[in-house]
């Protein structure tokens, strides 16, 4: 049954806590301080609540690595559920769903990661899934030393702010590829330029046409091993010392 009291309080967080941080996703931050806020905002709002972090896929396969905390002891409940393979937030991202257990659930559902962590001394857990490409995913975590286990409403505003990183994450991450496709058309307008050059410098030094001149930039590509667009600038860069 839904404890009615915390209801009560999960609606009492502050209006101007939350403003900041609407104010923080429209502005222009680094992920990771956007992270950091959003752990640290949690805490503030999430009745119950006295730890939080994120934890995001590494860029090896399979790798898990936790992006933003509240506490140090995150990095430790994370790095036991990371080397069990077990845990809620191991589960959320897995399973892509929402996460709730108190400390006698762990006990059963995940007894690697209880023996680990029974020493530290967390009797709730929250995580819900992020979602950062389409084929991985972190979660949102959330702990408490008490027992009450966190309540419909605490997963709700949980999953708010989950979504909230998530838009964030793809956002960067779009904006990451279009920025790297940005500067790979920058550089290939570049090299075209030069091999343009060097096409005309082979065709009056041997008066030939442009098809020509083009397969014998080529050819001495392949000959060397070395790019086409690097033949075509030494090509340019010799006429211009010896001019």
């Amino acid at each position: 049954m839904e404890d009615t009291s915390r209801v009560g309080d999960s609606r009492a967080y502050s209006d101007s806590t939350l403003d900041a941080f609407r104010d923080l996703l429209r502005s222009t931050v680094r992920v990771d301080t956007l992270l950091q806020s959003v752990v640290e905002q949690v805490v503030a709002v999430v009745p119950g609540a006295d730890m939080a972090g994120v934890t995001l896929p590494g860029d090896r396969a399979g790798e898990i690595e936790t992006a933003a905390c509240t506490d140090a002891r995150v990095y430790t409940i994370d790095s036991d559920q990371f080397r069990a393979h077990e845990g809620p937030c191991v589960d959320a991202a897995h399973t892509r769903s929402t996460v709730r257990a108190r400390e006698t659930d762990i006990e059963v559902r995940w007894p690697r990661f209880a023996a680990d962590s029974a020493d530290i001394g967390v009797r709730s857990y929250l995580s819900a899934p992020i979602s950062v490409d389409t084929n991985r995913t972190g979660s949102l975590n959330v702990y408490s030393w008490t027992d009450h286990g966190f309540s419909d409403s605490d997963e709700l505003l949980v999953g708010v702010f989950a979504a909230a990183v998530e838009s964030t994450v793809w956002n960067f991450r779009l904006a990451q590829a279009a920025q790297a496709e940005l500067d790979g058309l920058r550089e290939a307008m570049r090299s075209r330029a030069v091999i343009e050059q060097a096409k005309g410098i082979v065709m009056a030094i041997r008066g030939i046409g442009p098809d020509d001149a083009f397969d014998v930039l080529a050819m001495q590509s392949q000959n060397e091993n070395v790019k086409l667009a690097e033949i075509a600038r030494r090509a340019v860069e010799s006429v211009v010392r010896n001019s």
